[in-house]
């Protein structure tokens, strides 16, 4: 009997296939254009085969927090709000000239209908979402801020996270809930401790063992 994940995994190639069978609409967007608004709701969502695009949220006192940059693999988005009901709760939008594929709220429906396995993928991969979401979150209530910056660097040099971040330093502040000033102190903290260095304008590890050991302490 085939597990979870091997079902999920035959869900994702059936999709894949499928959307390649479909003629679907495709749809341009430029740099910083918006592919979701946060609170709009949800009636076709797009698959992107490749491209880069940023996730955030507006508090209604203009506060901005940024979940960063990502980079599209044959993903879907708006897959969320559609199994559940709900509004768009981020902005999504694109960092670079994007195409993406339309996708019918009603048509995805309809393969998920058509085979089980879809939803056994679809659902999996809500789970996962919802993982490092609240995994992100908790660390940035629990930790304090240098903690985070720090656990960034040095878990994008381990490969345990995508090596994708924001030019811009008030960009990056955003994905920790900061001020632009009060993520430029933090980051010289860093420097002078000797733990990380900028190379090229980005944040690289100076020394990983002193880094790690940092992080442990």
């Amino acid at each position: 009997m085939d597990t979870l994940s091997e079902l999920a995994a035959q869900g994702y190639e059936l999709f894949c296939r499928l959307i390649n069978k479909q003629e679907l609409n495709s749809k341009r967007f430029q740099p910083d254009d918006f592919l979701f608004n946060q609170g709009q709701e949800i009636t076709e969502l797009y698959w992107l085969e490749s491209g880069q695009f940023s996730v955030g949220y507006t508090a209604d006192n203009g506060r901005h927090f940024s979940l960063g940059l990502f980079n599209a693999d044959n993903s879907l988005l708006g897959d969320v709000e559609l199994l559940t009901d709900t509004r768009c709760q981020f902005d999504v939008r694109a960092n670079e000239a994007l195409e993406a594929k339309v996708l019918p709220a009603a048509l995805l429906s309809e393969f998920m209908q058509g085979d089980p396995r879809l939803a056994v993928w679809l659902s999996q991969s809500l789970s996962y979402k919802y993982q490092e979401t609240m995994a992100t979150t908790i660390s940035r209530i629990l930790h304090p801020l240098i903690y985070n910056i720090a656990l960034d660097i040095e878990q994008r040099f381990l490969d345990a996270r995508p090596k994708v971040n924001f030019a811009h330093v008030y960009k990056e502040a955003e994905r920790f809930g900061c001020s632009e000033r009060v993520y430029r102190r933090v980051v010289n903290q860093l420097l002078e401790m000797n733990l990380v260095e900028k190379t090229s304008n980005q944040l690289q590890v100076k020394d990983i063992a002193k880094l790690s050991e940092f992080l442990r302490s």
